[in-house]
C-alpha cells in the first residue's frame, strides 16, 4: 500500500457537562474499531487542545485499499472517558489514475431518484455496488451492458454511494434516494 501525505480537518467538539470537561486524547481509525486508546494517535497542531477546531496534518498514513470506507474519529475527555466515534464514509481513490479518466463519462440518472436508478457508460459495465452512508455494501449485481437500470424503491430515503465497475475502471459516485 502506498503511502500518502494525507490532510484531515477534524473537528472535535468539547462535551460541557456539571463540570467543564477537556480534551486530553483524540484517535482515529479505517473501519473496524480497535478499541479505546487502540487507534492512531491523532496530535494537536499546537500540542495542545485547547480549541474546539484543531487541524490533523500528517505524512506516510497508510490509507485502506481503494473504495469506500469508514473513517472514525473520537476523543477522551480530561476525566478519562472515551466519547463515541464520529464516522464519516470516504471513498478513497487514486489521484490522476487511468482508471479514473477511463469512466469519467459515466451518466447517473435522475439524481435525485424516486424508484429506478439509470447508468450509462460508453464501455460495458460489468459491476455494480450501492452502499449506505455507513460504507455498508447495501446491494452488489454484475452486469454486461452500457446501459442499466436499477430498482431503488425499497431503500429508505437518504444518501447513498454507487460504485461503477467495467474492465477499465471504476468509478464511485454519490445519489440522493428520495
Amino acid at each position: 500500500m502506498k503511502k500518502f501525505i494525507y490532510t484531515a480537518t477534524a473537528f472535535l467538539t468539547v462535551v460541557v457537562c456539571l463540570a467543564q470537561n477537556s480534551i486530553a486524547q483524540a484517535e482515529y481509525f479505517w473501519d473496524t474499531d480497535p478499541g479505546f486508546g487502540l487507534a492512531t494517535p491523532v496530535l494537536a497542531t499546537d500540542g495542545n487542545f485547547n480549541n474546539a477546531f484543531e487541524q490533523l496534518n500528517k505524512t506516510g498514513i497508510d490509507l485502506p485499499p481503494l473504495g469506500l470506507h469508514v473513517f472514525n474519529i473520537r476523543i477522551k475527555d480530561n476525566a478519562g472517558v472515551w466519547g463515541p466515534a464520529f464516522k464519516n464514509v470516504i471513498s478513497v481513490q487514486t489521484t490522476l489514475g487511468v482508471a479514473d479518466f477511463d469512466l469519467k463519462n459515466v451518466v447517473v440518472y435522475p439524481n435525485p431518484v424516486k424508484d429506478i436508478l439509470n447508468i450509462n457508460l460508453e464501455q460495458n459495465i460489468t459491476g455494480v455496488s450501492l452502499y449506505n452512508v455507513l460504507g455498508q455494501e447495501i446491494q452488489k449485481k454484475f452486469y454486461d451492458s452500457k446501459e442499466i437500470t436499477i430498482d431503488v424503491s425499497n431503500l429508505l430515503s437518504g444518501t447513498y454511494f454507487v460504485k461503477v465497475t467495467s474492465n477499465d475502471g471504476v468509478k464511485t459516485l454519490k445519489v440522493i434516494k428520495e
